[in-house]
């Protein structure tokens, strides 16, 4: 089969396992509670350029730190892209501002006011538009549909992990419990990382070393 098809494959099979994931129940209606947290995620859910006043006045006291704008996003300026790979450069600002998304959920079960479903997709949903959209900048097809492959492989992992934790407040979890819960996102970064090193291989021979495959 052809390293093409191959590729179409994978991002495919990523892209129908997260929407599977992502989706409520059929007919299902997203309720959303009326509290200071669940407004701030409905902002900058909404809006690329939500501004730093959507965040609850207490949210700095409560949990450590203010939020800062980098490319035009609110992130947690601490925050970063976890994940068994390295994931391309692009999607270093999203993460950051994914895990300030997680830490209004978190922020919200402190006050105990624990948002539903709603929130924690969104946030996902979010951070899946936002690496796909970073990638759209690389000129080079190839370059382009790697990038894809790795935002569908990134998005499956989160959004398997939210949907067995229950989409509550995320909690700390070992990275090997992370990864068995990711069952075939675990199996599409193999065969991403392995697709990625064959194209490199057949394009300029033998690749000596290490290192990241797709950053």
């Amino acid at each position: 089969m052809r390293k093409t098809t191959w590729t179409a494959l994978t991002v495919a099979a990523a892209a129908t396992l997260t929407t599977t994931l992502m989706a409520g129940p059929a007919g299902a209606a997203q309720l959303r509670e009326n509290t200071p947290a669940a407004a701030a995620i409905t902002s900058i859910t909404s809006a690329d350029l939500a501004g730093q006043s959507s965040i609850p006045a207490d949210f700095a006291v409560t949990m450590g730190y203010h939020p800062t704008i980098e490319s035009g996003m609110l992130v947690n300026p601490t925050g970063n892209c976890s994940s068994p790979v390295t994931l391309p450069a692009e999607f270093e600002t999203a993460c950051k501002a994914h895990d300030l998304g997680y830490d209004l959920l978190r922020y919200s079960d402190r006050r105990g006011t624990t948002l539903g479903p709603w929130a924690r997709k969104s946030l996902d949903a979010q951070l899946d538009r936002r690496m796909h959209r970073a990638c759209e900048a690389r000129p080079a097809d190839a370059t382009r549909t790697s990038c894809y492959v790795m935002a569908n492989i990134a998005t499956t992992a989160v959004s398997s992990n939210s949907w067995r934790q229950g989409y509550i407040a995320p909690r700390p979890e070992p990275m090997t419990g992370y990864l068995l819960a990711g069952g075939l996102g675990t199996a599409l970064i193999v065969g991403a990382v392995a697709l990625t090193a064959r194209r490199g291989r057949d394009a300029a021979g033998p690749v000596a070393g290490t290192g990241s495959v797709l950053a």
